[in-house]
Order: C-alpha cells, then sequence, then structure tokens
C-alpha cells in the first residue's frame, strides 16, 4: 500500500485549512445576518443598496413591517432575507410610491415570495411590461388595496405616516409618473423622515409647506438635479441625507448640484452607491444612522 508523501500531505492540510476557514467565515456572516434581525425597541429604517432604484424597509419595535417600493430587480429578497427571519413571510404593508420600473420590478417576487396584508397606492397605472405584472401580481396577492392621498395618515406600532403627495387632482391631470409619487413623511417620537420618490421640484413646491424639521430625508429620484430643490432644503433642513442610486449608473446620479445643496444646508450624506446599505435607527428620542454591512 502506497503511503501519501509528505508534499501530499501538506496538500490536503492546507485544503483542509482552506476548508475550515470558509466555514467559519460562512458562520460569521450567518452569524452577522442572524444579529441585524434581532428585535431591539427601535424603529428601524433600512435604506437597501439595491442598484439604481429604491427600496425601503421599516420595522417596528414590535415587528409591523412596510416595504416602500422593490427596487428594478428580485435582489430585494435577498435583501429582505438578511434581516428578517428565514420563517417569516409576512409583511404588513407594501407602499408603491409610483409604478416606474426602478421601484416596482422587486416588488412583482416580493408578491410571489411574501404574504403582504395590504398595498397602498395611487392607482396610477401604465401599460409597460412591468407595471401589467405589478397589477397581475397584486390582483394574485389579493391584499387590502388602499388608495393613498394626501391628507391621509396612516399609524405602524407607533410609527405615523402622513401622505402628502399626490392629491387627488394631481392623480387626475398629471402625466409625469414621476409627479405622482406617493410622499410620506414618518415621525415616530421626536424622530421624523420624509420618504419622496421621484417627486420633482414642482412637486416640492406644493407640498413643503406640510413638512416642517426633518431628521432624516430620501433625496428624491436618486438626487437628480429635477428634486431636492433650495426651497425644499431650506423649509425641512435635514440632518441626514440617503441617496439610493447605482454605481456607475447612466444618468450620472447623484447630480453634483444636488450633493451642493445638501452640503450647504448641513446634511450628512449617505449613498446606497458609495456607503451600501444604510440603516436608521431611532427610540423616540435619540437617531443613529449609519452604513450597515448585510451579507446579500
Amino acid at each position: 500500500m502506497r503511503r501519501a508523501t509528505p508534499h501530499k500531505l501538506s496538500h490536503k492540510i492546507f485544503f483542509l485549512i482552506r476548508i475550515f476557514v470558509s466555514v467559519v467565515i460562512l458562520f460569521l456572516l450567518a452569524y452577522t445576518s442572524q444579529f441585524a434581525r434581532i428585535r431591539t425597541p427601535d424603529l428601524k429604517v433600512w435604506f437597501f443598496d439595491i442598484g439604481q432604484g429604491d427600496a425601503t424597509f421599516i420595522e417596528t419595535p414590535n415587528g409591523q413591517q412596510i416595504l416602500v417600493d422593490g427596487g428594478p430587480d428580485n435582489s430585494i429578497l435577498q435583501k429582505l432575507s438578511s434581516v428578517m427571519w428565514p420563517w417569516d413571510k409576512t409583511i404588513d404593508a407594501i407602499f408603491v410610491t409610483h409604478p416606474d420600473a426602478d421601484h416596482i420590478t422587486g416588488l412583482i417576487s416580493v408578491l410571489d415570495r411574501y404574504n403582504v396584508k395590504a398595498i397602498y397606492e395611487t392607482g396610477v397605472r401604465g401599460s409597460t411590461p412591468m407595471i401589467i405584472g405589478l397589477e397581475k401580481a397584486m390582483d394574485e396577492e389579493r391584499a387590502s388595496r388602499i388608495i393613498t392621498t394626501q391628507g391621509k395618515s396612516f399609524e405602524f406600532d407607533g410609527a405615523r405616516m402622513d401622505i402628502l403627495w399626490p392629491t387627488l387632482d394631481a392623480i387626475a391631470k398629471e402625466k409625469e409618473r414621476n409627479n405622482t409619487s406617493i410622499v410620506i413623511r414618518m415621525s415616530y417620537g421626536d424622530s421624523s423622515f420624509l420618504l419622496t420618490g421621484d417627486a420633482q421640484t414642482e412637486v416640492e413646491d406644493d407640498y413643503a409647506k406640510l413638512v416642517g424639521d426633518i431628521d432624516v430625508l430620501k433625496v428624491g429620484h436618486h438626487g437628480s438635479k429635477t428634486s431636492t430643490s433650495v426651497l425644499l432644503l431650506k423649509t425641512i433642513k435635514p440632518e441626514f441625507a440617503i441617496i439610493s442610486d447605482g454605481v456607475d449608473n447612466k444618468y450620472g446620479h447623484p447630480h453634483p448640484i444636488v450633493l451642493e445643496r445638501l452640503k450647504d444646508i448641513g446634511a450628512m450624506i449617505f449613498r446606497t452607491d458609495k456607503d451600501g446599505d444604510v440603516l436608521a435607527k431611532s427610540d423616540g428620542v435619540s437617531l443613529q444612522v449609519a452604513p450597515v454591512f448585510l451579507p446579500f
């Protein structure tokens, strides 16, 4: 019987060490992911690094879960699996800010994978394949469908969501879908957030007076120069600004003018193309915003 040579033994030992190191790394990644899911008495708002699109996931202290948009593809499923327990297949609410592909494509996969209790939308439609696919997925889900317009408010476990836009008149007359985006002012204790969809400057002029000071601004339209006016920023005075955009995207988002406006107002800027996933946590008094590593 042949015996393994020292050279072959060293290769086997090296191979086993590589396997062991790989297992340890996978364990640490899984541990990090599980740690991200641990329930704390905080409101958690994840701004996912979803590429050139938008997806914001909100979890209340008692575990109610709200998804605002779903990004440009089904990578939203990996993001959700990083912050939800594997056996948790229920989402309390989905907000569809407006039916552009970079906001709704991932929602089709979410509706297929999860039991969604309620869908908040404007009813604005179009004839693109993604819009048709989303409409079919929403019909099959049989969730409650709630038309969401200016003046309505919804509460999830102490997190209040006031709808600042669109008006019924805007839904009926506006030809630019971006300007029918649902704009949400969310408050939890002393902490406040403004989620703006792709609403543009002419719409900002209409709802700015309804906002008040804001802690966290989800910058409109991925940092395009068509949104985030000086008037809006001087009115809301955000402490933090989150820009959801893809690496080296073809649109040049975020626009240098918008970055300059945010710097001038003194906002701390986070960009998903540079910082990855960003987590805002509030206990109703103090607020922390920082990039947080997710394994997927």
